[in-house]
């Protein structure tokens, strides 16, 4: 009769879970309908390596261990208490060797909880905001597992000698209680009541996980299930010749896709994004993890009011605006889009694209931005540069320099066309590194050619600050260019127009091989076309651009062309690669003055000096900027250079001699 009882409890624990899980779901599914990128393979793959295994949660070790040791400890009770409901016999062998191996990870599992209680209520890390219902959790699964242990323990010492239990923490708890002289009925009363209680706070849990934060053991793995398998620099695609569409953008919180409103439930609130932001740690209002939970607490209380209105046919008005009310406007804006917070996430959570939708509404629909950018989109609009100098300026950089025109040139085969892109054009400090690359092209012999003229803007200032309709704008004209003159290669020097040509353009219907400078001058080196026969003898750090970096996946190709020039002493950074501090320029504030905090590029530069470089290097414009306006704001300019990695090339191709202006023999 109990067993029967007992299976009853299960199932209604069951029913409760699935009943609440519903629930979240028909929230999620508010969201605009999208169709999950990646095959089945793929996407299992990445829910067993990164939601059971903990791969990218691992990134942060010791909190990782942790979390996997109270996570694989969290599955004991659940499993026992189904497998008990069951006879059956296993053989003895395989018995001891499952009671071993329960026995560990629940070991594992109560260290590593209370090493989380220590970590959150006494170490206490700024990232975590330490809610009741992270106390309640960790305090559930905390008496879950030693009731678990202890009843283990009883069990041992009631039946004496168990032939098939390797269990050494129930052995020691036995041994303990056989000290003790309990009779053998108390402890079998006990035994009764500790199961009794650990039964019922397991189904209680079981029950209770879509009310709290238990709720990420489902709704994370859900996500990693989901994630996008989209090149990481491509924003979604917006049809602007929707004649079905009310508005664009995302003005409400049933505008975003249901992946999105998924995500906000998938965010465990560990604060790794946080740590990462470049405005949060120059204190601006974004943190990334308050902006995810304070959109999922509007979906909570919203979400359940549209459910109701869906189902009565009416429309139901939104009483606290998205922008404005939800998330403030200058949380909004101080987001450079380095992708540092997504690259941190252990669940793949998506703040950067949220972002990106919420600015398209207020500039689309809207028009409200920042005074700033009114200037970069009449430059755009007008002259396709974000500074509005004359379009018939764009190629002046190459008066002193053979540099052939497509249209000079009609019908000639080159080996690729150079997209110079603006801040390379227009920009005197940046207009260095592009005749810099000239001279090493006609170094190496190659056949080259540029648009000149009739070269515009890549779009991506525009796209990333959500002016999606002046980003296809340009997109397209530089589009009809490039098939007009049959363009099969592309080189740029910078990430944004790289990622940007390579990931986005593919949407508008225009793909062809692009590569980095930074790729191209690796490829040089490795074959021996590029051999330095100058020094340079210098303390230099590399700054990886987040562009370059954390949104294409270049990291070693500028660093083997550094480590290839004779006498330059790298030293890496602490924060380098996928951890790379942002420059403070993605995400237009290249075009908008930094009011509130500290400046971003100073702060990123005062980490950089830590490594006393003499020189730093990076591999794009606009990094190359702010580094520069930093290094004059602190009055550096005598003892420190910034240089891009294509003029440490050419100085060490040719020294201090006159750089040569017309073609070398390869």
């Amino acid at each position: 009769m109990i067993k029967t009882f007992d299976i009853l409890f299960i199932l209604l624990a069951f029913l409760l879970l699935i009943w609440g899980m519903g629930k979240r779901f028909r929230l999620w599914r508010l969201g605009k309908d999208l169709a999950p990128s990646g095959k089945m393979g793929t996407r299992i793959k990445s829910l067993t390596v990164e939601g059971i295994l903990h791969q990218r949660i691992l990134q942060d070790f010791y909190p990782g261990l942790w979390h996997l040791f109270l996570f694989l400890g969290f599955l004991i009770p659940l499993l026992v208490i189904i497998f008990t409901q069951f006879t059956f016999t296993l053989p003895v062998f395989l018995a001891r060797l499952i009671s071993l191996l329960l026995d560990l990870i629940a070991l594992a599992a109560i260290t590593g909880t209370i090493l989380l209680l220590y970590r959150r209520y006494i170490s206490r890390p700024s990232r975590l905001d330490n809610r009741f219902e992270d106390l309640a959790a960790l305090g559930l699964i905390l008496v879950i597992l030693l009731t678990g242990i202890f009843m283990e323990g009883l069990r041992l010492s009631i039946i004496g000698r168990d032939a098939q239990a390797w269990a050494p923490l129930g052995k020691a708890l036995a041994a303990i209680l056989n000290a003790t002289g309990m009779e053998t009925s108390t402890k079998s009363l006990l035994a009764i009541i500790v199961f009794r209680v650990h039964f019922l706070l397991v189904l209680a849990t079981i029950a209770a996980i879509p009310y709290f934060k238990l709720f990420h053991i489902i709704s994370s793995p859900i996500n990693m299930l989901f994630r996008s398998f989209q090149p990481k620099g491509a924003l979604s695609f917006m049809n602007l010749e929707d004649e079905e569409a009310e508005s664009f953008g995302t003005s409400k919180i049933e505008e975003f896709t249901w992946k999105q409103l998924m995500d906000l439930d998938a965010c465990t609130r560990c604060g790794r994004c946080q740590d990462h932001c470049p405005a949060f740690l120059t204190e601006k209002p974004l943190t990334p993890k308050k902006l995810i939970n304070d959109l999922k607490d509007h979906l909570s209380a919203r979400g359940p009011l549209l459910i109701k209105a869906k189902a009565k046919k009416t429309e139901l008005e939104e009483a606290v605006p998205l922008v404005g009310g939800v998330i403030q406007e200058d949380e909004l804006w101080a987001c450079t889009t380095c992708r540092s917070c997504m690259e941190h996430c252990p669940v793949y959570v998506e703040h950067v694209d949220k972002i990106i939708d919420m600015r398209r509404y207020q500039v689309l629909m809207e028009s409200k931005f920042p005074e700033e950018l009114t200037q970069a989109f009449k430059g755009l609009e007008t002259n396709s540069n974000p500074w509005g100098m004359g379009r018939d300026a764009r190629a002046d950089w190459m008066r002193d320099l053979d540099v052939p025109v497509l249209a000079d040139i009609p019908g000639e085969e080159i080996d690729f066309l150079f997209f110079v892109g603006c801040i390379r054009s227009y920009d005197d400090r940046n207009k260095k590194v592009t005749e810099a690359m000239v001279r090493i092209f006609h170094h190496l012999g190659v056949k080259f050619a540029i648009l000149g003229i009739e070269e515009g803007c890549c779009g991506d200032p525009a796209r990333r600050v959500g002016n999606e309709y002046l980003f296809q704008i340009l997109a397209q004209t530089n589009i009809e260019t490039f098939k007009r003159y049959r363009i099969k290669k592309i080189l740029t020097t910078c990430p944004h127009c790289f990622n940007t040509l390579k990931t986005e353009y593919p949407q508008l219907g225009f793909s062809c091989e692009v590569i980095h400078h930074a790729l191209f001058l690796q490829q040089a080196i490795q074959r021996g076309k590029l051999k330095f026969d100058y020094a340079l003898g210098k303390r230099l750090t590399y700054h990886d651009p987040c562009y370059l970096g954390r949104y294409s996946g270049i990291y070693e190709p500028p660093r083997d062309v550094l480590k290839s020039i004779p006498s330059l002493h790298l030293r890496e950074l602490k924060h380098s690669k996928g951890d790379s501090l942002c420059c403070g320029a993605g995400g237009g504030w290249m075009w908008m003055d930094e009011k509130i905090g500290k400046r971003i590029n100073i702060h990123r530069l005062e980490d950089a000096l830590t490594v006393e470089p003499e020189w730093i290097a990076t591999a794009c414009p606009f990094c190359v900027t702010m580094f520069d306006d930093a290094i004059k704001d602190k009055n550096m300019e005598d003892s420190l250079k910034i240089w891009d990695i294509a003029e440490l090339v050419e100085q060490a191709l040719f020294g201090e001699k006159k750089k040569p202006s017309l073609p070398q023999e390869p």
